[in-house]
């Protein structure tokens, strides 16, 4: 499937392959296996009838007692005193009218104690049910509020890094139509091939922020964040999990306890009540506090979480086009440049890249800090000098900070550099050359000064002198018919003859 690449300013519009693999994206991006947090709250709204069922059967009981309390009342009324025709019956204890006497105070004692039963149920049992049955509320209401906003923070995380690997893709591709090898020189100088690199055949070349070598650690950037968002998530929802466990526990114990007050109240009812309830109550308390969460983590194991797996990492994620050609250094290290203001050297690590950039970095290995380079010189707008003689390591390269969009920093500067050994500065030297537009033979000064910077005070150091060909970045210089350059030359470096021009 081919696709076409949007019209930037600078680029133009290419149609290249589809070189996003889905298995290399699930690996950065991983398929959900399932909602645990929806999981939990759908069994916290389990548990929730649960108790509701025994809320009903609590309060209906209640309710019986309640119709049981009036119909002994009546029962009462069908033994009211006196006795007709009582006259008849001694009134002494044991007769007749004491039996009845004991009848009546029995009866109304029944009475009486489902009128106890009643209130004992509706103040003692219903309300730790009441109770637990808001908890499972709350409870699911919390689980799913928090999980909702960090599910949230993950999507959009991974849609970030998605979005740079597509990115990363696109440009990828961009760099692969963009020709075979062969680099647009200025006129008059030779094409060079560099084995493994690819040029600009169209005389077009990618921006420094989207350099593939860039948008990988761009890449590499953001599954950084979405991999802590991930941890972050996961940790979270293996937290409430562990807690399910225990407000189960607590659950299961709770309904026990409003189970053993039932019973205590309703049993002394009569025996035969007692050995009902009590057949009831006997099931439920053989129920561990664990049994039914043992039974439900077997059976959803494939969704929830393994407490024992490791958390993600980023060494163990692959992405489309992570090992690009175009994602690989020419060359990488630490190099020292002399500042501008200072004018002590510092080092930092620095990275030429197959699209002809040199790039300069603070840190190279922490993917958490902004991965943008501080400097960007794109090395065929570049002048580079000599190497200097052992035992210096030094050379230096003209051009301007091709990402900055300060002016002042966007001007031509003389960039000093030196290496650890003379054998890695020349190495360096030789690759950067190899990309530069033009070489001279000048050897790095004692204090290398700007191109651009004019109205030297007398005595000061002179400039080290390049020649340019074709049209430059800040004068126009005309070939002569000698082959030497004649004409305006770049704005505060004086013209030396063809003939000292090292061709790339």
């Amino acid at each position: 499937m081919a696709t076409t690449l949007p019209q930037q300013e600078g680029h133009p519009v290419l149609r290249h392959d589809n070189t996003i693999d889905s298995m290399a994206s699930e690996e950065a991006i991983p398929v959900e296996k399932g909602d645990v947090a929806g999981l939990l709250v759908e069994r916290l709204r389990a548990w929730k009838h649960a108790v509701g069922y025994i809320e009903a059967y609590v309060s209906h009981t209640e309710a019986v007692h309640k119709v049981m309390a009036k119909e002994y009342e009546k029962v009462l009324k069908s033994v009211s005193e006196p006795l007709k025709e009582g006259h008849h019956f001694a009134q002494d204890v044991g007769g007749v009218a004491s039996f009845f006497e004991n009848v009546r105070t029995n009866t109304q004692g029944i009475a009486q104690t489902h009128h106890e039963t009643e209130r004992a149920l509706k103040t003692h049992v219903l309300p730790i049910l009441e109770r637990l049955h808001t908890e499972i509320k709350d409870r699911a209401k919390h689980i799913h509020s928090a999980s909702e906003k960090s599910s949230k923070s993950v999507a959009k995380a991974r849609n970030q890094t998605q979005n740079h690997i597509e990115l990363l893709g696109q440009h990828a591709s961009g760099f692969d139509s963009m020709g075979s090898g062969q680099s647009a020189a200025p006129a008059g100088l030779a094409h060079i091939s560099i084995p493994g690199t690819h040029s600009h055949g169209s005389g077009g070349k990618l921006k420094p922020d989207v350099d593939p070598y860039i948008l990988q650690r761009g890449v590499l950037h953001r599954l950084h964040k979405q991999v802590i968002e991930e941890n972050n998530h996961r940790q979270e929802l293996l937290g409430v999990q562990n807690q399910m466990q225990q407000f189960e526990a607590h659950i299961v114990q709770t309904i026990q306890q409003a189970l053993g007050s039932f019973y205590e109240h309703v049993g002394a009812q009569a025996d035969r009540q007692k050995a009902l309830y009590g057949d009831i109550i006997a099931a439920g308390q053989k129920l561990p506090p664990d049994f039914e969460w043992n039974g439900f983590a077997t059976r959803y194991a494939n969704l929830l979480i393994d407490p024992s797996s490791p958390a993600r990492s980023i060494e163990s994620i692959q992405f489309p086009n992570q090992g690009h050609q175009s994602t690989k250094a020419l060359i990488e290290g630490t190099l020292s440049r002399k500042g501008k203001v200072m004018r002590s050297y510092s080092a930092a690590y620095y990275v030429v890249t197959p699209c002809k950039y040199l790039h300069e970095f603070k840190d190279n290995d922490n993917y958490s800090k902004d991965p943008s380079p501080e400097m960007s010189l794109y090395l065929p707008d570049c002048t580079v000098g000599a190497l200097s003689k052992p035992p210096n390591a030094k050379f230096i390269v003209s051009g301007k900070d091709a990402g900055s969009t300060i002016k002042a920093l966007s001007s031509k500067h003389d960039y000093a550099f030196k290496a650890a050994t003379y054998e890695d500065a020349a190495r360096w030297h030789q690759i950067i050359s190899t990309c530069a537009g033009l070489t001279t033979n000048e050897s790095p000064l004692q204090s290398p000064i700007s191109p651009t910077s004019s109205g030297a005070a007398s005595g000061t150091a002179t400039p080290p002198s390049y020649s340019r060909t074709g049209v430059q970045e800040l004068g126009v210089t005309h070939p002569g018919t000698n082959g030497a350059q004649v004409g305006n030359g770049v704005s505060g470096v004086p013209i030396v003859a063809a003939g000292d021009v090292k061709r790339s």
